[in-house]
């Protein structure tokens, strides 16, 4: 039972990182690239967005992992 919830946990983490590096890397990407200064404010916004659903979606998966253990 320990070693499937190692598996659940670490597949939960797996997950995080592809999203954090698929969002960051795009938003990075596209503000280097980006010379219109109006588009990176916007882009900025978003990369805001996008930090607040990582931290949300972070407490997700400790509440989960927390609820596992009991």
């Amino acid at each position: 039972m320990n070693n499937n919830f190692l598996n659940k946990k670490r597949t939960r983490l797996l997950g995080l990182f592809a999203f954090i590096a698929t969002g960051g890397g795009l938003i990075v990407s596209t503000a280097i690239n980006e010379k219109n200064i109006y588009k990176t404010e916007i882009l900025i916004i978003f990369g805001c967005f996008f930090a607040i659903s990582l931290v949300d979606h972070f407490k997700q998966l400790i509440e989960k992992d927390d609820e596992n253990e009991n």
